[in-house]
């Protein structure tokens, strides 16, 4: 057996399991993730209030670009994979 087709029988699985929780992940899970990781950096960062509402409201305001960026990112790095 060549180490292509070894890997194929190794990664095969994996790669199933992967594509079956990435379909899992709907628009609002990765829109929540952003925001909550914004807010936990903006918290650390200590800075007023006001910017924690200004970040979430631009993420609202651009909700979709942001998601088609995130997307379009996700698929890229996966797609030769």
């Amino acid at each position: 057996m060549n180490k292509q087709t070894e890997n194929y029988i190794i990664l095969k699985p994996i790669s199933e399991r992967f594509n079956m929780v990435v379909a899992q992940i709907t628009d609002s899970d990765i829109r929540n993730i952003i925001i909550s990781t914004l807010k936990d950096n903006l918290k650390q960062l200590d800075f007023s209030m006001q910017i924690d509402e200004i970040v979430t409201k631009y993420i609202e305001e651009n909700e979709n670009e942001i998601l088609d960026t995130f997307k379009k990112s996700f698929t890229d790095k996966f797609k030769n994979r």
